[in-house]
């Protein structure tokens, strides 16, 4: 099966449901449908209020669950309920006409470090598919707010083997640190190769993937690759005139676009030469 970037209008209109801040409980204005899977299989119908994520900063904020509850009606004149997100597997979200305009699935995490090996992280993230494949990749965007002011701060990724059933991020935040960014690259390498671990072809893939960017000058052009694409989108909001929460959606939006290529990349690479 060929792998399929799903990152159209679907999956943006996630990200902006479902965008992380580091604090406190999102609303939404219109309350649209809403399905919720529970862990035993059963689905709550109703209409989408909000939901509750972790409060606290860096570095505390990495080591929760990224949403602790949702908030729904079961009409849209009742009083809103909660679900807590341990009992929730998926959550969809309806237009008017019965279409799925936003949709998010729950992740259970493992760490995989530098030197290859695996641990549970005792973790859960909701996430949007933004790549269907033989390996599957998961993310949206983290803001940072203050009051009415908003920045994008960064665009966090999760893959999964469509075989597994949890999911491992390449860039790890919550095991980063100012004196471990160095090793970012090798552990971006380590979750790759684990979540190809099957393969024989991919992992000979990995090797010369490797030895890239052990080379500074191949380092050096992918972080300018991003940089430009961070200008270019701010280039492009401030010829719109958009004020600066708008330039932030828009840099955002153009930086999940640009990691989610270059992790599709690698994982094209394991569709080409892996049969499973």
């Amino acid at each position: 099966m060929n792998g399929k970037i799903l990152l159209l209008l679907l999956c943006l209109g996630t990200g902006k449901i479902f965008s992380q801040q580091y604090y406190g409980k999102k609303q939404v204005n219109d309350q649209p449908k809403a399905e919720f899977i529970l862990e035993d299989g059963t689905k709550v119908n109703g209409f989408f209020v909000g939901y509750n994520y972790p409060n606290g900063t860096y570095p505390g904020f990495f080591d929760k669950d990224n949403i602790y509850s949702f908030e729904y009606k079961k009409t849209p004149g009742s009083s809103a309920e909660k679900l807590s997100a341990k009992d929730v597997k998926s959550l969809k979200i309806f237009d008017d006409h019965d279409d799925v305009t936003s949709a998010i699935e729950r992740l259970d995490m493992k760490y995989v470090d530098k030197n290859g090996k695996v641990e549970d992280k005792r973790k859960r993230s909701f996430q949007p598919l933004l790549y269907e494949g033989k390996i599957q990749i998961y993310g949206s965007n983290i803001d940072i707010c203050t009051n009415s002011i908003c920045n994008y701060a960064y665009s966090e990724f999760y893959i999964r083997n469509a075989k597994d059933d949890f999911a491992l991020m390449p860039v790890d935040y919550d095991k980063m640190s100012l004196f471990s960014i160095g090793s970012m690259y090798d552990r971006m390498v380590q979750s790759f190769r684990y979540a190809g671990r099957n393969c024989p072809d991919f992992q000979k893939y990995m090797d010369s993937f490797e030895a890239k960017l052990e080379d500074k000058a191949f380092r050096k052009e992918i972080n300018e690759r991003f940089k430009q694409v961070r200008k270019q989108a701010y280039d492009d909001a401030k010829k719109q005139g958009y004020k600066h929460n708008r330039t932030q959606q828009v840099i955002g939006d153009y930086m999940l676009r640009a990691y989610l290529e270059f992790y599709a990349g690698i994982i094209k690479e394991y569709e080409k030469n892996c049969p499973y």
